[in-house]
């Protein structure tokens, strides 16, 4: 075989030569590159579906949680309420859930005469775990209709049986219109900020012309703007040269390198409630913050004593009376108000893996979380719990103490379990058959700190007992979940009377919700009770489950009108 002409083996050395130096300046641009911070505030978003294309892992972690389908344009498959002729019953008033000519999911709501007051058609729904709702539309505003699906529970029930507003048919068999539609929220101003990605209301003074850059709460809710960083990543040497370099990449943000505060403020601008100085500005253009940013920049989270309209008490029920938050959506306070250095979100949760109910991460469950920085030989000896049998730190110190979604959740205030007078506390809610006296005693005894009972004019009363008979709602929804928790046998008839008794006579349907639970996990129960429904056949069912009658103390009427004469609202 003839060896190659001379002119080709020049040929492909300079080729190569020039193939060199060409990748020479472009890892010099590439470096340029990486090295030129961004200001991503106003920039174009890419949706999750560019993320998808490099980063297939993450995205499926990510579209298995509820994140994902927390906003979604309703079709066949986001929507998962019985809308093939279900009817909802409620203070006299029919809603008629049901499809369309056109095969499209649709609401009319028909008083007790026949006369329909409206009818609506579904255009998204929002929520996929717990409950899902429903928004319609009415030109440019979204609003969201009065009833709702129990994804759980498989059944329609009214969002007054939400949300702790007393119920408008307590003492009447008919509702009125206005407490019918209590809770029919406009979306454009409301649920639109936290559960989708880039929120722009758009409000001018008159109209609404609200847009997001992606339903739900995506890749760039977390991560920021991203039409630029898929852009740049197109380039192979770019993306191999970034890989290799380790540095962050100026197009996007990586929450897991920013530090712990900046981290939590990623959350805590949905999870923790916030107001802003200039409110009409966040209507008009929406939320400035990016990740990364500092978020006291913009807003501050909502406290106990945050004025409003120069009123000081105007969130004061949101909170215990030490500040602790009383309510989902506040769980960023409880970080700010925990003496953990260094903790942060992410610490215990994980967006792209653990189990999507609370995305927990693996090494968060037990006292994971703790360990990693308490030694677990203390955490485990008895001298630090008092406790013969091993507790997990968060039963201690996160107890039970905040409504939301229809359930009593942890508190995100890591705190001191200390027994209070002025709320429930930790053990207080897992001894619930005792009184103050002994808990107070009990404390002494294990940890050397004497403490004195409060005194309450029903003091013989356990006090969970007594705060489900008679605290206000909040402390009445906490008090009748945990009797559900931790029952003992010798304590078990008394919590099941009392529950039947808040079963029929509490007037706030989540309330009688919680306890109907907490019923059902003490003993067996006949099926038919409805949380919303009118009072006598709340009674009727109660009759007929046969579990005894509700607890005879004359006590209880004096604690049913206490908890009366200071009926509270806690909405939106």
């Amino acid at each position: 075989m003839d060896a190659p002409p001379r002119w080709l083996g020049w040929t492909v050395g300079l080729a190569a030569l020039a193939g060199i130096g060409w990748l020479a300046a472009d890892a010099r641009t590439v470096a340029d590159d990486l090295g030129r911070a961004r200001d991503l505030h106003g920039a174009d978003h890419a949706t999750s579906s560019a993320c998808q294309r490099c980063h297939p892992a993450q995205f499926a972690s990510w579209a298995r949680t509820f994140h994902r389908t927390m906003t979604q344009d309703a079709s066949a498959r986001s929507v998962l309420g019985d809308f093939d002729g279900a009817r909802l019953e409620y203070g006299g008033v029919t809603a008629h859930l049901e499809r369309t000519a056109e095969g499209r999911f649709a609401m009319r709501f028909v008083d007790p005469s026949r006369r329909e007051w409206s009818r609506a058609t579904v255009v998204r729904t929002i929520g996929s775990r717990r409950y899902q709702q429903y928004l319609a539309a009415d030109g440019d505003v979204l609003f969201r209709l009065p009833v709702a699906w129990h994804i759980e529970e498989q059944r329609w029930f009214h969002m007054n049986g939400a949300f702790l507003t007393p119920d408008p048919i307590h003492d009447g068999p008919h509702v009125a219109p206005a407490d019918y539609y209590r809770h029919v929220t406009r979306w454009n101003d409301n649920c639109i900020f936290c559960h989708n990605v880039s929120p722009r209301p758009g409000h001018d003074g008159e109209a609404w012309r609200s847009e997001v850059a992606e339903l739900g709460i995506a890749c760039e809710a977390c991560h920021g703007p991203a039409a630029e960083h898929a852009a740049a990543n197109a380039d192979p040497v770019r993306r191999y040269a970034l890989h290799l370099s380790g540095a962050p990449d100026p197009t996007i943000v990586n929450p897991r390198r920013l530090s712990p505060e900046r981290s939590a403020e990623v959350c805590g601008r949905c999870h923790g409630q916030r107001l802003a100085p200039d409110v009409g500005r966040f209507l008009r253009d929406g939320d400035p913050y990016v990740p990364g940013d500092v978020l006291s920049d913009y807003t501050r989270p909502l406290a106990r004593d945050t004025p409003l309209g120069g009123d000081p008490t105007a969130f004061a029920e949101r909170f215990w009376p030490d500040g602790t938050a009383r309510l989902t959506a506040y769980e960023y306070q409880g970080l700010l108000a925990s003496r953990c250095d260094g903790l942060t979100c992410t610490s215990c949760h994980g967006m792209h893996e653990g189990d999507p109910r609370g995305q927990l991460r693996d090494a968060a469950r037990g006292d994971g979380a703790c360990t990693s920085c308490h030694a677990e030989e203390e955490l485990a000896s008895r001298s630090h719990t008092g406790h013969r049998a091993p507790i997990e730190c968060v039963e201690c110190h996160m107890p039970r103490v905040v409504y939301g979604v229809v359930e009593a959740h942890r508190s995100h205030r890591i705190e001191r379990p200390i027994p209070r007078g002025d709320r429930p506390g930790a053990c207080a809610l897992c001894h619930a058959d005792r009184t103050d006296a002994w808990v107070a005693a009990g404390y002494g005894r294990l940890y050397g700190r004497a403490l004195e009972a409060p005194r309450h004019p029903y003091a013989a009363w356990p006090r969970v007992h007594r705060d489900a008979a008679g605290g206000d709602p909040i402390e009445r929804a906490v008090s009748v979940a945990a009797l559900g928790r931790r029952a003992a046998l010798v304590d078990r008839a008394g919590r099941i009377a009392l529950l039947l008794d808040v079963m029929v006579e509490d007037p706030y349907p989540a309330v009688r919700h919680l306890a109907w639970r907490s019923l059902g996990r003490l003993a067996p129960m006949p099926a038919g009770y409805v949380p919303e429904g009118p009072r006598e056949a709340r009674s009727e069912w109660v009759e007929r489950a046969r579990l005894g009658p509700a607890r005879a103390d004359p006590e209880l009427a004096d604690l049913r009108a206490r908890a009366a004469s200071d009926p509270i609202f806690i909405g939106e």
